[in-house]
């Protein structure tokens, strides 16, 4: 099929039009099919983010229990050295006041033991405190950083702008070339 001459401004804006259309849908569907990829690995990188913290806290939670394990085998050994302590004074036969003080003086060594292990513990469950709080910010921290990398899905108004702006520029096209609006296949 021949056409005159005379369409060749209608051809050549209809195929400009066109390529714009292929081409405004296109980058709609890769802007698209880029956002569903951004997707996948924010919500990937949020779970390792995740599991991350959650190794912290099993960290932080395992060196509080081991610090306290720890105290509660001083205190024994404590209540084990007083005894002892009070066992001998007791067994040297030894009578009056002086062996009351004596008694006495592994009771207070015993409780000074124990209020070290109290104030070593409560710095210990500060330390936990602090390192969860701090686990808990870097999490969020990473998760901001990893929406930040987000790609936003194309919007139907954009697509649709640019369909707009390719029949623009095939009408541009087929008036640059000599096309007439009124008589398009110069008839």
């Amino acid at each position: 099929m021949c056409f005159p001459a005379a369409a060749a401004p209608l051809i050549m804006g209809i195929a400009q039009a066109g390529m714009g259309g292929l081409t405004a849908i296109a980058s709609y569907q890769a802007q698209n099919q880029a956002a569903s990829a951004s997707e996948r690995a924010y919500q990937e990188q949020r779970n390792l983010n995740q599991e991350a913290a959650n190794r912290a806290y099993q960290q932080s939670q395992l060196k509080l229990k081991g610090e306290m394990e720890q105290a509660s085998q001083k205190a024994e050994l404590g209540l084990v050295r007083r005894l002892q302590a009070q066992g001998t004074t007791l067994a040297a036969g030894r009578a009056g006041q002086s062996i009351g003080g004596l008694l006495a003086d592994a009771e207070r060594v015993e409780g000074k033991d124990l209020g070290t292990l109290g104030m070593n513990l409560a710095y210990a469950q500060q330390d936990y405190y602090f390192n969860v709080e701090n686990t808990f910010n870097q999490q969020k921290s990473a998760n901001a950083q990893a929406a930040q990398s987000r790609i936003s899905k194309a919007s139907v108004g954009g697509l649709a702008l640019g369909l707009a702006g390719a029949g623009l520029s095939g009408a541009t096209t087929f008036k640059e070339m000599g096309g007439d609006f009124d008589n398009p296949l110069g008839k």
